[in-house]
């Protein structure tokens, strides 16, 4: 029993500090801003439906599977790391 609960803590730790990577939305958008780049040319460049892009990105796609992860993921809005 007290393994397991090493381990979960082990784990959460982990999470945290994966977690540190990740941007919000705001920096997402700033930094896109800085490089001169609009959500849409963004999508347009990777390929990606520009209304599910802004989806994600506004938090109406929570990114957790598919298409809304793997945008999440480019963005930088959550880490490539499973949960």
């Amino acid at each position: 029993m007290t393994t397991q609960r090493a381990g979960s803590r082990a784990k959460s730790r982990n999470w945290t500090s994966t977690q540190q990577n990740v941007l919000s939305p705001e920096e997402v958008k700033t930094r896109l801003r800085e490089r001169g780049l609009t959500l849409k040319q963004w999508a347009e460049q990777n390929k990606y439906p520009y209304d599910t892009v802004s989806c994600v990105v506004r938090g109406v796609n929570r990114g957790t599977f598919g298409l809304g992860y793997r945008i999440a993921v480019e963005l930088g809005l959550k880490s490539k790391e499973p949960a």
